[in-house]
C-alpha cells in the first residue's frame, strides 16, 4: 500500500508531461505534489475546465502554471515533447506574430507580477536547444499600452499575465490577435468576477476562442455564486481541497495556521500591536489596516516612535506600481537576522501573494467581506509551514459576535489574552507630541479617522459591526487626535467632551504646519476662512440643513449595478406577463411595458414633489 507521500509523488501524475518540465520541477525542489496539484494538472493539462476551490497556501500558483506551460509546449514543440518525434510533426503550429496562446488574469498588480515570476522561474529550466517560452507582464502604472503592444510585437510572448483594465485595453488593440489563445486562467476567480472587475473579465472571455481551457481558480471561489457560468466554461469539473482543524472538522483555513482573536480597547490597540511585534517571536509579519491613509498615518507614527529591531515597511493602492513593487521587494527581501520586518497593508496585499518567512498576521480591524479574512490570514502558514494569524475586535460592543459569524463558515478561531501595556501612557505622550509638532499630520489622521468610520459602516455583517455602540472617542485617541471632528455620527457619543478636546485644549490658530509654504499659505488665508466659517454656519442654520451620516449619504458603485440588474429583471417580468397574457384577437390592443414602467414612476412621484437630500451636491 503506497503512502500519502508516494501517492503524491510527481511519477505518479496521471498525465504525461514534457520532459523538460518534468525536470523543470524537479530542479525547482518540488519533490511532490500538494493535493490541488494532483487533482487538477492532468484534468488541465488535458482537455477539462476547472473550478478550483482549495486553502491558501495549497500550491494552487504551480497548478495551473504547469497546464499553461504544458499547453504552450504543446503547440510550440509538439505533444512528443520536441524530441523529432514523427508526432510531433503533426501537432506543431508556429505562433504567428500579433498571436498568444495563454491569457492569465489576476486581481492585483503584486499578485501578476508574482504569478509571472512563478512562470518565469520554472522557464529558466527550459533547454537551450528548444524554442524559448517568453511570458510578457501587462498591468497600469508602470507602462504605457502603447509600450505594452510595441514590446509584445517585438518579444512576440506567448504567455500574457496581467489585471483585467489593463488586460483589455491591450488586447483592444487591431495588432493583437487572440484566436490562437488556448487556455485562460482567472486566479482570485472570486474577486475578478465581482461587479468591480466583472464587466471588464467577460469582455476579455469573450474575445477568447470558445475552444480553450478555462481554470477558475480561489480559496473562497463559491463566493462568486452563479458569475462563473457566464466564463464559457464547458461542463467544468469542480475540484475542492479543504483541511481538517484541530478537532478533526473540515475548514476553509489550512491546518498549519493558527487562527486567533482578541479584546481589545480601541484606544490600546496601537499599544497592543507594538507589544506583539517587540514580544512575539517571528521573522517577518504583515499587520492589516482598513484604509489606504490609515496605512500612511500609522507608517509615519511607528517610524517616529522608533520601535527596537522593527524595520516597517508601507504598501497600500494609493502608492504607484513601481514603488508598490519596490516596496514588496524590500520586505521580501529583508535580511531577518538584523531587524524583525513588517510589511503595513490593506486588502491590495491580500491576495494571492507569496511571501517567505511571513509567520505572523495581524489585522487591526477584520475586513468588511468576510470571505477576505481566510484571504488576509492565508499569507502565514503557507505549504504547510507553521504560521498565526491574530485579529483584534473592540472590546465593550458586539464584535464579539464576529466569532460566531465566522464559525458558520467554517473558520474557528481561538481566544488568546491581551498583553500587558505598561508603556502606554508614555506612548501616549509622545504620539500626543507627534501631532503637535506638525499641523499637516494632524489633518492626515483626521482623514484617517473620518475614512475608519465609513469603513465600519460598510460591513456586511451590519448586526455585528453597529455604528451606534462604536467607541468614537477610544478610535479617535487611537488615531492620536487631538480634537474629535465634526461628523453627524458624533451623535452616537455620549460622553462627549467639551468642543471635541480629546486632552488639553490647543489654539487651533497657531498651530502651525511644519512645511514653511503650506504654513504661509494658511496665514494668508486665515482671516478669510474664518469668515467663511462663519458664513456657512448661518447659512446652514438658516436653510436649516440636516446632515447625513456617511452609511446612508455614501452610494457605492456596487449598489448602483444592483439597482440597474433589479430594474432589468423586473423589466423582463413585465414583457413575460405581457406576453402571457396577450390573447389570440389581434385587434386587442396591448399596453406597451415601458408605458407601464413610465405609468408606475408618475403614481410614484407624489405630485411632481422633490424628495430627497441635496446638501452634498
Amino acid at each position: 500500500m503506497k503512502t500519502k507521500t508516494e501517492s503524491l509523488a510527481w511519477e505518479n501524475l496521471r498525465y504525461d508531461l514534457h520532459p523538460w518540465l518534468r525536470s523543470a520541477i524537479e530542479s525547482l525542489g518540488f519533490a511532490t505534489m500538494t493535493p490541488v496539484q494532483a487533482s487538477t494538472v492532468p484534468l488541465l493539462s488535458g482537455n477539462k475546465d476547472v473550478v478550483v476551490e482549495a486553502v491558501t497556501g495549497s500550491g494552487k500558483t504551480l497548478a495551473f502554471s504547469i497546464p499553461v506551460l504544458q499547453k504552450v509546449s504543446d503547440r510550440i514543440y509538439g505533444r512528443g515533447g520536441g524530441d523529432n518525434d514523427d508526432d510531433d510533426e503533426d501537432t506543431v503550429e508556429p505562433v504567428k506574430r500579433g498571436h498568444m496562446l495563454a491569457v492569465i488574469l489576476s486581481p492585483t498588480r503584486e499578485l501578476a507580477a508574482q504569478i509571472q515570476t512563478v512562470i518565469d522561474g520554472v522557464i529558466a529550466y527550459l533547454p537551450e536547444y528548444l524554442k524559448q517560452i517568453k511570458t510578457q507582464l501587462l498591468v497600469g502604472g508602470s507602462s504605457t499600452v502603447r509600450d505594452d503592444l510595441d514590446s509584445f510585437l517585438k518579444e512576440q510572448p506567448q504567455i500574457l499575465v496581467g489585471t483585467p483594465g489593463r488586460m483589455l485595453d491591450f488586447l483592444k488593440s487591431n495588432y493583437v490577435k487572440t484566436q490562437s489563445v488556448e487556455i485562460a486562467i482567472l486566479d482570485e476567480a472570486d474577486k475578478l468576477l465581482s461587479m468591480s472587475f466583472e464587466t471588464d473579465v467577460i469582455d476579455i472571455l469573450k474575445r477568447l476562442p470558445k475552444q480553450r481551457r478555462t481554470g477558475l481558480f480561489s480559496a473562497t471561489i463559491s463566493s462568486a455564486g452563479d458569475t462563473i457560468f457566464r466564463t464559457g466554461m464547458n461542463n467544468p469539473v469542480k475540484v475542492v481541497v479543504k483541511s481538517k482543524n484541530i478537532t478533526g472538522e473540515q475548514s476553509s483555513a489550512p491546518a498549519s495556521l493558527q487562527l486567533a482573536y482578541m479584546m481589545v480597547n480601541p484606544e490600546r490597540k496601537l499599544t497592543t500591536l507594538i507589544t506583539l511585534l517587540s514580544n512575539y517571536q517571528f521573522k517577518k509579519a504583515i499587520v492589516y489596516f482598513p484604509t489606504c491613509t490609515s496605512v500612511k498615518h500609522f507608517y509615519s507614527m511607528l517610524n517616529y516612535l522608533n520601535c527596537d529591531q522593527l524595520k516597517f515597511h508601507s504598501l497600500h493602492g494609493q502608492l504607484s506600481t513601481k514603488s508598490r513593487l519596490k516596496t514588496l521587494s524590500k520586505f521580501t527581501e529583508g535580511d531577518t537576522n538584523v531587524a524583525k520586518h513588517i510589511l503595513m497593508t490593506t486588502d491590495v496585499a491580500a491576495r494571492g501573494i507569496d511571501i517567505p518567512d511571513v509567520d505572523l498576521v495581524i489585522q487591526l480591524d477584520p475586513p468588511t467581506d468576510p470571505s477576505m479574512f481566510l484571504h488576509r490570514c492565508g499569507r502565514t502558514g503557507r505549504a504547510n509551514k507553521v504560521g498565526r494569524a491574530i485579529v483584534m475586535l473592540n472590546n465593550d460592543s458586539n464584535e464579539e459576535d464576529y466569532i460566531g459569524f465566522m464559525e458558520v463558515k467554517g473558520v474557528t478561531l481561538l481566544q488568546m489574552p491581551v498583553p500587558e501595556t505598561p508603556n502606554h501612557a508614555s506612548i501616549q505622550n509622545k504620539i500626543r507630541k507627534y501631532m503637535l509638532e506638525d499641523r499637516a499630520r494632524h489633518e492626515l489622521g483626521v482623514k484617517s479617522y473620518v475614512g475608519f468610520v465609513r469603513y465600519y459602516s460598510k460591513h456586511v455583517a451590519s448586526s455585528i459591526f453597529r455604528m451606534a455602540v462604536l467607541d468614537y472617542l477610544g478610535v479617535a485617541k487611537l488615531y492620536g487626535l487631538l480634537r474629535l471632528p465634526k461628523m453627524p455620527e458624533s451623535r452616537y457619543v455620549t460622553n462627549m467632551p467639551e468642543d471635541g478636546w480629546l486632552g488639553e485644549p490647543i489654539n487651533m490658530d497657531t498651530y502651525a504646519y511644519a512645511d514653511q509654504l503650506a504654513e504661509k499659505s494658511r496665514l494668508s488665508t486665515l482671516e478669510a476662512d474664518k469668515e467663511k466659517k462663519i458664513q456657512d454656519a448661518k447659512r446652514r442654520k438658516e436653510l436649516k440643513v440636516k446632515n447625513e451620516a456617511w452609511s446612508s449619504k455614501m452610494e457605492t458603485k456596487e449598489s448602483r449595478q444592483e439597482r440597474r440588474e433589479k430594474v432589468k429583471r423586473k423589466r423582463e417580468l413585465i414583457e413575460k406577463q405581457l406576453m402571457e397574457e396577450e390573447s389570440g384577437d389581434e385587434k386587442e390592443a396591448v399596453e406597451d411595458w415601458k408605458d407601464i414602467v413610465r405609468k408606475n414612476k408618475k403614481s410614484k412621484s407624489g405630485n411632481g414633489i422633490m424628495q430627497g437630500s441635496f446638501d452634498d451636491l
